[in-house]
């Protein structure tokens, strides 16, 4: 209820402040902007807290209620779940408080279930990834989700320097046996400086600090009393000595990052030329079991590497562009081993690095198109596109691996046209990946059981060839020249070869001014 409150009371607060700080700009020069924006092409620069003061040179705030279904069947990771359905609302806002500064900030309230969850009761499946508690019942799981963020940015001459905070808190749940209760904070802080260089380029640099925590419970009810939990190590392991009955644990965590930012800027604020963003993330994860006072048998090493290169170019009425986007993750686990106990107090005697998951991904993107300007009453954009990944998690002990590869086209056209006082826009892309390369050797792993089962089962998932079409519509209707209203509906459609269909729907009404 507190953080409920704080969610409603942050965006209370925020649009009183996009109020106090309206321009004069009409609202639909201001969509206009937004749709024909090439800075939006390329978007890991902009998590540059310094290089935002660039983004849009008016203010900009929208709120939102949305909805979600989701059904996915067997074209799912199973501890991930194969539906998920969820309300939301969401406030999203950029405001030019003067020459010299901006503020902005996003709030957010989800609440949501997520269907068929199964070998995983904890929350943030990827971050905490093969250091979970699983059993092999499951069932749904209920989640809360608030988010808050807060960031300014104030310029000074060629200089400019910008603050960010960012905290993210969860609550899921199930009231039904197994009942695991997570409850989660999440805070990231950010400080950024940038530099005009000339009069065509700004160089920014980045440090980021992130505190993470889980602390997960599991209870029974029913008379038949518990049923075992595992404590999961990958591809199928587990800690043996700590199956059975360690229903409670802590997942505590620390994180540094940074980044180096280069962005074209012209007199009117364009962003014509080159961009280019190389960031890179540290993670630390602990995993600890409560009942064995906080014995931490488990720890998460995680680097990420990503460089984002784009060149755009827009003019009165064309626009241009190419992205490249390269990413590498490295993702360690490690075991720590303990001897005899005493008073309940395990010692920690050694540390074995037994998990490994190497991760790279590449995708290549371009846009060519047209603006709708002046008395023009049509806009339109292509973007094609094509990538590869491509993933091995290990676990050393028994020799165990899985080595997948994919690659990736597709081609998605944007249209947009101005109807008296509404924006009328709508999309339809299509693509298709194709499995490069899926081998593995398993030696030792039951697949009659439900843990070696469920291991095949996301092997054949994310092995398996797709295609997608997806279908976006969107009205805008300007009410006056502050406001706005919108309604948007988002469907994607996937059919995997062995797996099956899945479709994800999203509807938003909002408003923008």
């Amino acid at each position: 209820m507190r953080l409920r409150f704080l969610t409603l009371l942050t965006i209370a607060c925020l649009l009183p402040i996009r109020i106090w700080a309206a321009d004069t700009l009409h609202i639909e020069q201001k969509l206009l902007s937004e749709y024909n924006h090439t800075a939006l092409f390329h978007k890991q620069i902009w998590q540059n807290s310094a290089i935002r003061y660039n983004l849009r040179p008016f203010s900009l705030t929208t709120t939102s209620v949305n909805g979600l279904y989701e059904e996915r069947g067997s074209a799912a990771l199973v501890q991930e779940g194969n539906g998920e359905k969820n309300f939301n609302i969401k406030v999203n806002s950029f405001v030019v408080l003067n020459q010299h500064s901006r503020l902005f900030g996003t709030a957010s309230y989800r609440n949501g279930r997520r269907e068929d969850v199964v070998w995983n009761e904890n929350s943030d499946f990827s971050l905490l990834y093969p250091y979970l508690v699983g059993d092999s019942i499951g069932g749904y799981m209920k989640e809360e989700e608030y988010k808050f963020s807060g960031g300014y940015t104030y310029r000074f001459g060629k200089w400019a320097g910008g603050a960010e905070l960012d905290y993210r808190a969860v609550i899921a749940y199930r009231d039904k046996d197994p009942r695991p209760r997570n409850i989660i904070s999440d805070l990231k802080a950010s400080l950024a400086l940038s530099r005009n260089l000339g009069e065509k380029y700004i160089l920014g640099l980045s440090v980021q600090a992130r505190k993470y925590n889980q602390r997960s419970d599991i209870k029974y009810l029913a008379d038949k009393g518990p049923t075992s939990v595992y404590q999961m190590l990958g591809l199928g392991m587990d800690y043996v000595r700590f199956a059975g009955s360690q229903t409670s644990s802590r997942y505590t965590g620390s994180g540094i990052g940074g980044s180096i930012d280069l962005l074209p800027v012209g007199k009117n604020g364009e962003n014509n030329g080159f961009s280019a963003s190389l960031r890179t993330d540290y993670f630390h994860l602990t995993k600890e079991l409560v009942s064995i006072n906080y014995a931490p048998i488990n720890e998460v090493k995680n680097v990420d590497i990503s460089l984002e290169t784009a060149w755009t170019h827009q003019n009165r009425e064309w626009k241009y562009g190419v992205n490249l986007l390269a990413a590498l993750q490295q993702h360690t686990g490690v075991e720590n081993i303990f001897g005899d106990p005493t008073a309940n107090v395990y010692p920690k005697i050694s540390s074995v690095d037994q998990f490994k998951n190497a991760t790279q991904k590449i995708a290549l993107k371009g846009m060519v198109g047209q603006s709708l300007y002046g008395s023009r009453r049509w806009g339109w954009t292509l973007l094609p596109s094509v990538g590869y990944g491509q993933t091995k998690p290990e676990y050393k002990d028994n020799g165990r691996y899985v080595e997948i590869a994919s690659a990736s086209g597709g081609l998605e056209a944007q249209s947009l046209w101005k109807v008296s006082k509404m924006l009328l826009s709508a999309s339809v892309a299509g693509g298709y990946t194709t499995n490069v390369k899926s081998e593995y050797s398993l030696p030792g792993l039951d697949t009659q059981k439900s843990v070696g089962s469920t291991l095949l089962s996301n092997i054949d998932y994310l092995s398996d060839d797709h295609a997608s079409i997806a279908l976006k519509l969107r009205g805008d209707y300007v009410i006056n020249k502050q406001y706005a209203l919108f309604l948007s509906a988002n469907w994607l459609h996937q059919e995997y070869k062995n797996c099956g269909g899945t479709d994800r729907i999203e509807v938003s009404l909002g408003v923008t001014f």
